[in-house]
């Protein structure tokens, strides 16, 4: 209050507004690197490079040089910040990663993944969990290098949206088709996610649990990995991948039955594709009503052109044992589950052959037919047994074929 009564105010005067205003202040200025240069800047873009705010935002802001003394009632004046508050650190990264150019491609970013590591577990720490929610599930926060090198060392990398990254493809498929399916379609590309485990392999906890990143590739990614595979490569280069992967959904299969809606899907999905591998070097689907032959003598009694078509379970290659191998097992497993293999009954007829041995050509109905010498009868004992070591190879075979056994008796 002034003599008069009235209440008096500061004000800047022309050479104050001049010094807030002008770019005059000497500062420390990076790209993102190591490495500062010097220039001059408007006080209010610069920061106090005080340890805590070198580590949350490293050479991406200005610094004042030098370091002003903490009692600076000059600094303040100016606009010199000396903290950091969660709205600017979270502001800062959304301009870092910010899509608008072009969203459907990712903004490249150079720093370091121990800068990166502290901004994560700065904001973990001091926003709400419905501030960190909408900052990770609407933008592209998640910074990701393929550049294997110490986490101090700059690195360039691109930031990515929570459903475009997987924390550890534990199968090592999507890995191995990345090229692939990055240069496939737009749809396809989406297959694949970028792992974070060899990034950030001591924040398991935040991606997983905070961020909600994706484990590992479910079911529905491989079903749609096995398709992707059968519609671009031939049969004798990508076995061993799609037995593994049959193997992998034999097991859910069996571990869990089609209790869930996105299993239920994926094998429904399946039925209609022709994604099973064939001797023949073709793709089979369930309309050529494929089956697994575990007697490779039984096998040869069918021509190759004959309108029978059996998986390849990787013998040649070594893969699968036909009897114990978990690839074979898995595929069986597999199979059972999806087109209701069960046991395969026998009818048995007592008819009178002549001697001969024949498979009917007619697959609607399979039958094995053992003839026996009238004028030698065997014992029934012997007669039996080689037919029904036989008939327990036939025991996998789809149900769609049903076996009729057929038998002469000498009276």
């Amino acid at each position: 209050m002034n003599a008069s009564g009235h209440s008096l105010v500061e004000v800047d005067t022309s050479f104050a507004m001049m010094l807030k205003t002008l770019t005059w202040l000497p500062a420390m200025v990076s790209d993102g690197c190591d490495q500062f240069v010097k220039r001059l800047e408007i006080g209010s873009k610069l920061f106090v490079k005080s340890p805590d705010v070198l580590q949350l935002l490293a050479g991406h802001v200005s610094y004042l040089s030098p370091v002003p003394l903490p009692t600076s009632t000059l600094a303040t004046f100016l606009g010199i910040q000396r903290t950091i508050t969660v709205d600017f650190t979270s502001g800062l990264l959304k301009s870092w990663c910010d899509r608008q150019r072009n969203p459907s491609v990712a903004v490249t970013f150079r720093t370091s993944l121990q800068h990166m590591r502290a901004v994560y577990e700065f904001l973990d720490r001091y926003m709400t969990k419905h501030q960190l929610e909408e900052l990770l599930h609407s933008h592209p926060v998640i910074f990701y290098t393929c550049c294997t090198v110490s986490a101090s060392s700059i690195v360039e990398g691109k930031f990515l949206y929570w459903s475009e990254v997987v924390w550890a493809d534990e199968t090592g498929l999507f890995e191995k088709y990345r090229e692939s399916l990055l240069n496939a379609d737009p749809t396809t590309s989406k297959l694949y996610r970028y792992p974070l485990s060899a990034v950030y392999p001591d924040m398991k906890e935040f991606f997983t649990r905070t961020v909600r990143v994706v484990r590992s590739p479910g079911i529905a990614e491989l079903v749609q990995l096995l398709i992707y595979i059968s519609t671009t490569c031939v049969v004798s280069k990508v076995l061993p991948d799609v037995l593994y992967i049959f193997s992998v959904i034999g097991r859910s299969l069996l571990a869990n039955g089609e209790t869930g809606d996105v299993l239920r899907s994926a094998v429904d999905q399946l039925k209609t594709e022709k994604v099973i591998p064939g001797k023949n070097g073709s793709w089979l689907g369930l309309d050529c009503h494929p089956m697994i032959a575990d007697d490779r003598n039984l096998e040869k009694m069918f021509t190759a052109d004959a309108a029978v078509f059996f998986v390849d379970c990787g013998e040649k290659i070594g893969v699968g044992n036909v009897r114990m191998k978990a690839s074979h097992k898995g595929l069986e497993n597999f199979a059972i589950k999806l087109i209701s293999f069960r046991e395969l009954y026998l009818t048995v007829n007592e008819v009178y052959f002549l001697p001969l041995l024949s498979i009917c050509s007619s697959m609607g109905s399979l039958s094995v037919t053992w003839a026996t010498v009238l004028n030698h009868p065997p014992d029934g004992t012997t007669l039996m047994q080689p037919l029904l070591h036989y008939c327990s190879h036939l025991l996998i075979l789809s149900h769609v074929y049903q076996c009729e056994i057929k038998y002469g008796k000498y009276f």
